[in-house]
């Protein structure tokens, strides 16, 4: 999943989720062993230094909105965050689900092949970011959460389980901007 996000002053104006599903590359073939065009949702086979600017090239080209930076957050760095100022409430309700599941809970997966009919979301894969996005937002109003939040991200970042282009950029944001701006 990728959001494009626009920020006016320093603050975040606007979200756009970019669901991944059909964007190609308008020059570059598919990486690796695969075939056929790059998807977004393959960018990263070479790495995050290439991959975040295919990723930049692939929503331009699909979308024509222009992105300045990139940030990938894998599993590991964002999960790090939440474990560090549990109990996440997502929606009022206490939970101990990691990121990936909190989305898989609220995400409607109707119209992917294979899926069961067992489908327990309701929502947009973009919507379902959304309910953790707000969830970690919410958490940072508490000013220890958030310094906790902010520390840990840092962290994660030094570990590459956060990677930011341009370089150096990921630690101005979190020292100006930090999580609460996220809603």
């Amino acid at each position: 999943m990728a959001f494009m996000i626009r920020l006016e002053n320093g603050t975040i104006a606007n979200y756009t989720p970019v669901y991944p599903g059909g964007m190609t590359h308008p020059t570059k073939s598919a990486l690796g062993p695969l075939k056929g065009p790059m998807y977004l949702h393959d960018c990263l086979w070479d790495g995050p230094e290439p991959g975040m600017q295919y990723a930049k090239e692939i929503v331009e080209a699909n979308t024509g909105m222009h992105a300045d930076a990139v940030i990938i957050i894998y599993d590991d760095g964002l999960d790090a965050i939440i474990d560090s100022i549990r109990p996440l409430k997502v929606d009022g309700v206490e939970t101990k689900l990691g990121a990936a599941d909190i989305v898989r809970q609220n995400d409607n997966y109707a119209g992917y092949s294979g899926r069961d009919s067992g489908i327990t979301g309701n929502m947009s894969r973009g919507d379902a970011v959304m309910v953790l996005v707000k969830a970690l937002s919410e958490a940072s109003k508490d000013p220890v959460k958030k310094n906790t939040m902010t520390k840990v991200a840092l962290e994660e970042y030094s570990k590459g389980n956060i990677v930011m282009s341009p370089k150096g950029s990921f630690v101005k944001l979190m020292a100006t901007r930090g999580f609460e701006s996220l809603s």
